[in-house]
């Protein structure tokens, strides 16, 4: 069974680092992304990250993930990618009931069952 295709984008500004724009939008506009989530960080007072967008949505992205059998795949800097680790664990601690050597234990499983990849660089 195929779930939803939510995807989550962040970048510093729309005017000069959102790539593929109108790909991505076409994209969601035509159904294959069911949900695009946009976090451009220097486009207002407070710095807004995909992981902050991911937090507000932990309930669902739990339920995604543990009864919706999601996959999640992590592109981008180093220290992105460690934010949204751990994010991913505040939500499997609080929304999953385990606790935070449990969180990593469970997303460690869903890197070797090829559910979590992260393609990360500096």
């Amino acid at each position: 069974a195929q779930g939803p295709n939510i995807l989550y984008f962040g970048c510093k500004n729309r005017s000069s680092d959102y790539i593929y724009r109108d790909e991505l939008e076409a994209f969601s506009d035509e159904g294959t992304i069911t949900e695009l989530h946009l976090a451009f960080s220097r486009e207002q007072a407070e710095k807004v990250y995909v992981q902050h967008l991911l937090a507000q949505r932990g309930a669902e992205t739990w339920k995604l993930i543990d009864d919706g059998k999601a996959s999640i795949f992590v592109c981008g800097a180093v220290k992105m990618g460690a934010d949204v680790d751990h994010t991913l664990q505040d939500i499997i601690v609080q929304h999953g009931g385990m606790s935070r050597e449990k969180a990593k234990a469970y997303l460690g499983k869903l890197q070797t069952a090829g559910r979590f990849v992260q393609e990360l660089w500096s």
